[in-house]
């Protein structure tokens, strides 16, 4: 059976401690997830890049060979 005429508990200077380490707890994870994506971009970019070499040193040796069957 619930007692319908408890009181709840006041707020405490504790309380403002936990909101304060929440909020330090999120903004770090925002700041680490916006670095994973910095990150994700990056090798992104780089993978791109390499892809990108390797298909203008192909199509040159291509050219070297049309060059050389003439």
């Amino acid at each position: 059976m619930e007692d319908h005429n408890k009181v709840r508990r006041p707020i405490r200077p504790s309380d403002f401690l936990v909101l304060f380490a929440e909020l330090a707890y999120n903004l770090s994870s925002v700041i680490a997830n916006f670095f994973e994506s910095i990150l994700e971009l990056s090798v992104y970019n780089s993978n791109r890049k390499t892809e990108e070499s390797q298909a203008w040193e192909q199509m040159a040796q291509d050219l070297e060979t049309l060059e050389e069957d003439r």
